[in-house]
């Protein structure tokens, strides 16, 4: 087979989280990663929208993807948009508007 790759992938096999929209979300595995795309495993590919959000457990990272190829229980994405961090920061650590 002839690879047509055009970045190296790693293997990760973590956990993650699919938002399709404002009433769905559902859990995912991030079965590998390149600089250029991401292979996500999931029960049902064929019902996810063309554009999702996809939360990393293990560093919080929130992508914005689109689908570049989809199986029954697999999907190819490039990430538009990388937000990291993507949390929500406790009442105690706010700086007042103010300061």
């Amino acid at each position: 087979m002839i690879e047509r790759r055009a970045e190296i992938r790693a293997v990760l096999n973590i956990d993650g989280m699919i938002l399709a929209d404002e009433h769905r979300s559902m859990p995912c595995t991030i079965s590998d990663r390149s600089a250029t795309g991401i292979r996500v495993t999931l029960p049902s590919a064929g019902d996810l929208p063309d554009t999702f959000i996809l939360t990393v457990e293990d560093t919080g990272e929130a992508l914005v993807c689109r689908a570049a190829w989809r199986t029954a229980d697999q999907i190819g994405c490039i990430a538009d948009v990388l937000m990291t961090e993507w949390r929500a920061v406790p009442a105690s650590a706010r700086v007042p508007a103010w300061i």
